[in-house]
């Protein structure tokens, strides 16, 4: 045999795999597109919330308008009703019977409606 110590052989490169690269850039890439689709969902999420604010003031803004011509068309309503029933007073002192046969017919009317 040989005195000798062997000397170590030259050491040659690892093998790569050709797919390596190929896969190492595709998870960066799909690491990339996860990036990017996070901040686009974060910015469309700030945009649907801004929109709802939006929304929801002017919702709240018709729904005032509403109340306030509501309100309006009740004062109306009951100023109107207080005329009518004050015009049925003066009706019924001045022209007792006619009052009676009036209402008394209007009852009948209503009667004969409501058994239909």
């Amino acid at each position: 045999m040989n005195d000798f110590p062997e000397t170590p052989k030259a050491s040659s490169p690892p093998a790569t795999d050709p797919f390596s690269s190929a896969k190492a850039s595709a998870i960066k890439a799909a690491d990339d597109l996860r990036t990017s689709a996070g901040a686009k969902l974060h910015d469309l999420r700030q945009a649907a919330g801004e929109r709802a604010s939006e929304f929801r003031s002017a919702a709240e803004d018709k729904a005032a308008e509403l109340k306030e011509y509501a309100d309006k068309a009740l004062t109306g309503v009951k100023s109107q009703a207080k005329d009518i029933a004050a015009e049925a007073e003066k009706f019924a002192k001045q022209k007792p019977v006619q009052a009676l046969l009036t209402a008394f017919g209007i009852g009948v009317f209503v009667g004969v409606l409501l058994r239909k």
